[in-house]
């Protein structure tokens, strides 16, 4: 990490006027402080100052006085913006302790645990995502899966593409997705917390530059029923001692099996972190390429976890459960420690398939909805309690306030309605 005087001297001497410190909410979305670049220069040594009161969870109003400390090896410049801001992300002090409220302080201590251990996760995410226009949303374009034809979307996706690398994101490529409007960009593979934070950067990019196109870029997982929804595919490998402990020909190693079953095993109570709205549940229903038994297979795409297959060579896992609602904080850090639990455990999985799995009886499947799913995280939750209460509190009452507006979900469940465009078309 550079020092705070280095970081802020070079920002400036880049031409960066403004600094946007990020700090992460219990949902996984921006708050930040915009501070000129000159007045921004304590701000590098000190940390910044803010009400945990007025952010969900962080504090009440009698001890609300919270220090968001800059991360410098987390900075993106806004070259979409003109490069004039730079975005740096922060980690939130409890006085002299991280905060367990902050999710990037949850995500680092799972990952202290599994380093401590000797194993190096290395995560990648495929995002997908819509382009939408108009209230109600209607899709941006009647393309297909890797369309050749994005004569009015070419641009945003042109610009978008640019501005990943130029930012420093890394270099990715992207193509039309199944569904119209639907796009998907690859995160490139790297420290699970730093790909967390290039989620929520690209967020932000991707915002930005569909609005300037008059579109909205959406990730909420479902907004049009009867098509394919967007997932966020997580690739992962553990590493240890310079060896990639899933690759192997052929057959699957015991390794990448015992982090499969751990993965299986913890699936249900994991499923409110890695679909985390009322909306995801309406993704996670048979067909359309999202995942609800809870099963795995060799480049099977309907099983929950995927092992890719190419000619036979294997080095990761796909889980296909998440989607692009999740605070990739969250689930990063319920996804490595439940794959390192099932490598420390050595856990058998159940014999992969290689039949479409939605049509498999006697397997376990996923919560029928975000109120079933609250419940078994209740119940078995691997990550701190200190985030893990408010967070299914606050979950509870997001359930509480779709069903009061919207009545009982075996009448709702297979309809996008008015409150879920209202809580997450670009909320999320």
């Amino acid at each position: 990490m550079p020092e705070p005087k280095t970081a802020w001297r070079l920002l400036k001497s880049a031409g960066v006027k403004y600094v946007r410190f990020v700090i992460v909410d219990i949902f996984g979305r921006p708050r930040v402080d915009i501070l000129p670049i000159d007045e921004a220069k304590d701000a590098f040594i000190d940390g910044v100052l803010f009400d945990g009161s007025s952010i969900p969870a962080y504090g009440g109003v009698n001890r609300s006085d919270f220090v968001a400390m800059p991360d410098l090896d987390s900075v993106y410049i806004e070259t979409w913006n003109g490069g004039k801001t730079a975005l740096i992300f922060t980690s939130v002090m409890d006085g002299s302790r991280p905060s367990l409220r902050d999710p990037r302080n949850v995500l680092k201590s799972a990952l202290e645990t599994v380093k401590a251990r000797g194993y190096k996760p290395l995560l990648g995410v495929e995002l997908e995502f819509f382009l939408v226009k108009g209230d109600p949303p209607m899709y941006a374009d009647g393309g297909v899966y890797f369309d050749g034809h994005l004569l009015h979307t070419w641009p945003v996706l042109e610009e978008i593409m640019e501005h990943f690398h130029l930012s420093g994101i890394g270099s990715t490529k992207t193509h039309h997705e199944v569904a119209p409007g639907q796009y998907e960009v690859n995160i490139p593979a790297g420290d699970p917390l730093e790909v967390a934070d290039k989620v929520l950067a690209f967020k932000i990019l991707a915002k930005s530059v569909a609005q300037r196109h008059g579109y909205t870029a959406t990730f909420m997982p479902k907004p049009f029923w009867g098509i394919n929804g967007s997932g966020a595919h997580v690739h992962l490998s553990l590493w240890r001692d310079g060896e990639n402990l899933f690759a192997s020909v052929k057959e699957p190693r015991e390794e990448l099996k015992y982090a499969v079953a751990g993965i299986l095993q913890n699936a249900i109570a994991n499923s409110v972190f890695v679909a985390p709205t009322v909306n995801s549940y309406k993704r996670l229903v048979p067909h359309h390429e999202a995942p609800t038994r809870i099963v795995w297979g060799l480049g099977n795409r309907s099983a929950m976890v995927r092992v890719p297959y190419y000619g036979g060579r294997i080095n990761r896992l796909e889980y296909r459960h998440p989607d692009p609602s999740m605070n990739p904080y969250v689930a990063f850090a319920s996804i490595v420690f439940s794959a390192y639990m099932g490598v420390e455990k050595r856990l058998e999985p159940p014999p992969p398939v290689d039949t479409v799995a939605y049509e498999l009886e006697g397997v376990r499947e996923t919560p029928r909805h975000l109120g079933d799913a609250v419940k078994y995280a209740q119940e078995s939750a691997l990550l701190p309690e200190e985030f893990v209460k408010p967070y299914l509190a606050l979950k509870e009452e997001e359930w509480l306030s779709y069903l009061k507006s919207e009545g009982d979900w075996e009448k709702t469940w297979n309809k996008i309605t008015r409150w879920e465009y209202n809580a997450y078309l670009v909320n999320v």
